[in-house]
Order: C-alpha cells, then sequence, then structure tokens
C-alpha cells in the first residue's frame, strides 16, 4: 500500500471525512469542519465558538444502501437567538443612510458569549451598491452575522452577495427601508453553500419576488438579471 502525499493528509487533516454511527453517537469534534457520509446522505458539520451545525450537501438518500446510520441536520449559535434589539438598531442605521445601501456587523465575543452590532465604513456607497471597510475588533471576537441593506429595493441575494458571501457566517440582506415593514432574506453560508434561514419577522412577501437564494442560482441568473434592471431604471446611481 502506497503512502498518502502530505499534501492530501494535511488536507484530510483540515476537514476529515467520517462515518455516521449505526449505533452510537457521532463522535465529539473541536472547532473546524468534517464531512459526515451516513445512509441518508453527505453532510458537513461545522463547529465554531458560536456555531454548531450540520447540513446535507444534497438531498435525498443514495442510491446504494449504505451500511451506516442517518444523520439530522441541526443549527445552533452559542448566542441563542439573533438579538431583534440589534436588528433593528441596524435597520435604523440603515434608513438613516437612505437612499444609499449600508452594512454593518454582528461581532460574536468568546469571552463575554455576547453580540454586539458594529456599522461599516463605507469606502464607496450608492442606491445599488456598496464597499466597505469592517470595523476593528479585539482578538477574542468574530463577525458571526454580515449584514447590508439594499435600500428602497426589495431583499434579495444579487450575485455581488454571493461573491461576497465567502466562509463561515449567517448572512442578512434588508431591503424597502422606505416603508414602515422592511423585508429582508437570512442564510447561512458554509463555505459557499448557502442554507436559508426563514424564520425571522422580515420575510420577504412571496409572489412578488418568486425566486431568493439558492433558487435564484438553478435558474442560470434570469431572475437576478430582471432585479438589476429593476434597480437600475427605478434607482438612481
Amino acid at each position: 500500500m502506497g503512502t498518502m502525499d502530505p499534501r492530501d493528509q494535511a488536507l484530510l487533516a483540515a476537514c476529515p471525512v467520517i462515518t455516521a454511527p449505526r449505533f452510537g453517537a457521532l463522535p465529539d469534534m473541536g472547532n473546524g469542519q468534517r464531512i459526515i457520509v451516513a445512509r441518508n446522505g453527505w453532510f458537513v458539520q461545522t463547529r465554531l465558538d458560536w456555531l454548531d451545525s450540520i447540513v446535507a450537501l444534497g438531498h435525498g438518500s443514495p442510491s446504494m444502501r449504505l451500511p451506516y446510520g442517518e444523520v439530522a441536520e441541526h443549527l445552533r449559535f452559542s448566542f441563542g437567538v439573533l438579538p431583534i434589539r440589534l436588528i433593528k438598531a441596524f435597520v435604523a442605521a440603515g434608513r438613516e443612510r437612505l437612499p444609499n445601501e449600508a452594512a454593518g456587523v454582528l461581532i460574536y465575543s468568546r469571552r463575554t458569549g455576547q453580540l454586539r452590532l458594529a456599522m461599516c465604513e463605507a469606502e464607496q456607497t450608492s442606491p445599488v451598491h456598496i464597499h466597505y471597510r469592517r470595523p476593528a475588533m479585539d482578538d477574542d471576537e468574530t463577525v458571526a452575522v454580515d449584514l447590508h441593506t439594499h435600500g428602497r429595493a426589495p431583499a434579495f441575494w444579487s450575485g455581488e452577495d454571493d461573491r461576497d458571501d465567502q466562509g463561515i457566517k449567517v448572512s442578512g440582506v434588508f431591503g424597502r427601508l422606505d416603508r414602515p415593514r422592511p423585508s429582508a432574506c437570512f442564510r447561512l453560508v458554509i463555505n459557499g453553500l448557502y442554507q436559508s434561514l426563514d424564520r425571522h419577522p422580515w420575510r420577504e412577501p412571496q409572489g412578488e419576488w418568486l425566486e431568493q437564494g439558492a433558487a435564484a442560482q438553478r435558474s442560470e441568473g434570469w431572475m437576478r438579471r430582471v432585479l438589476w434592471r429593476w434597480r437600475e431604471r427605478h434607482l438612481p446611481g
């Protein structure tokens, strides 16, 4: 039997692949990421100071009957639910910056176990885009939630949002900030894998914008083009 290339050993150490136990529990893991092969599919498990999640990499069981156990998706934040008061404070700050877009982050502190809101410094902003710099953080802090607004336009995931949403975090976008009740989309971002988070008070009304997030990605970008044309036609540059 040949020896594994040291580069492959390093990759496997950084993101191990394990099989789901059929008769016992999953072994504990520290902070990091691993792939789980289960009877009911492939999953990615992620553990950070603020996050513990298992997300399916696909839907449907493998055609081959694997002799492993099954795994259920789950999502848990160490700080509990997203704090509504901080989200409302971000919305208020976004309204102050109308008609332009705004950005902010919820920063998690390992020392306190709490989140704090920090607005990002805009380097370039308009009603249809924003380039910004994140605020400074202490050594024990990390970004848990990345937030931005679409000003008066609806909340949706644009192609630029998809390019920016890398790493591991929760992302949120707010739209219709000129109305009494704004709309929003939230999703969990796991290194390019997007898991929609629909249980929040600011859901975009269904029927007006039929495709969001991953559904829009599967439609080869036609909905994104429609949305961007709408923004360019209705909002000044």
